[in-house]
């Protein structure tokens, strides 16, 4: 599931998905900036709650995007198949 977009003119410029709230190994360079790095899902939810919109300037900042369109959900939801048949 993607937490966080970056979009810019040209398309998705950065991220905070699985990749890294799921990570095994060290190191991030997604649009968290490590906060949700190894986090597990429900932890990199809350994270994300509290912080998305100060991760998308920094990471704008950091990648001199000078236009650019951070795309925060209010309420992040999980698209799911039914178990069993």
């Amino acid at each position: 599931m993607v937490l966080v977009a970056v979009y810019n003119s040209e398309g998705l410029v950065g991220r905070c998905d699985a990749k890294c709230y799921e990570a095994k190994h060290a190191g991030c360079v997604c649009v968290c900036g490590g906060a949700n790095h190894g986090a597990g899902l429900n932890k990199a939810m809350d994270n994300t709650r509290e912080m998305a919109q100060e991760w998308i300037e920094e990471y704008a900042r950091q990648n001199d995007l000078a236009e650019y369109e951070g795309l925060v959900n209010e309420k992040p939801f999980q698209l799911s198949l039914p178990l069993g048949g």
